[in-house]
């Protein structure tokens, strides 16, 4: 159990809110070259890695890499503290927001909880209509869903 107060993880949480929204840009940017890198070479493993060196699928894979080495023990320091507030409970909803991301390049334009009978899914919308993230929350969807869409045009 961690000592954390709770302004302590509040703070954290602040912090992280800031990482997560770099790393959601980073994200959308490198999921679209993904998908044109895996476009280009269907079936040429030796292919892939130059046409994501090329459309530079690399360098935001790096970016996001740097973000999540800065995220993460932020992240297991929320997970790990108790919460007392509204403001802590917020700190804990952005690390579940963080770990929802769709886990490939190609997605459904939503995050991914993970259960399949939504409570997980339920619980997250009601945290973060409780500490205000929603309007992140549904900006970030948008993006995704963007993204999608962005994929059919690419497709």
């Amino acid at each position: 159990m961690s000592t954390a107060t709770n302004a302590d993880l509040i703070a954290l949480g602040e912090r992280f809110e800031k990482l997560l929204l770099e790393h959601m840009d980073a994200w959308l940017e490198w999921a679209p070259r993904m998908r044109a890198a895996l476009a280009e070479v269907r079936d040429n493993t030796a292919a892939l890695a130059v046409a994501i060196q090329r459309n530079g699928c690399d360098v935001a894979q790096a970016r996001m890499s740097e973000l999540e080495r800065d995220m993460q023990p932020l992240a297991e320091k929320i997970i790990a503290a108790s919460a007392t507030s509204l403001g802590g409970l917020r700190a804990k909803a952005l690390v579940a927001l963080w770990q929802a991301y769709p886990a490939h390049a190609s997605h459904a334009g939503t995050f991914e909880f993970g259960d399949d009978g939504e409570a997980s899914r339920s619980l997250f919308d009601a945290v973060a209509e409780m500490t205000g993230l929603t309007p992140m929350v549904r900006e970030l969807e948008a993006r995704l869903t963007a993204d999608v869409q962005l994929k059919s045009i690419d497709a």
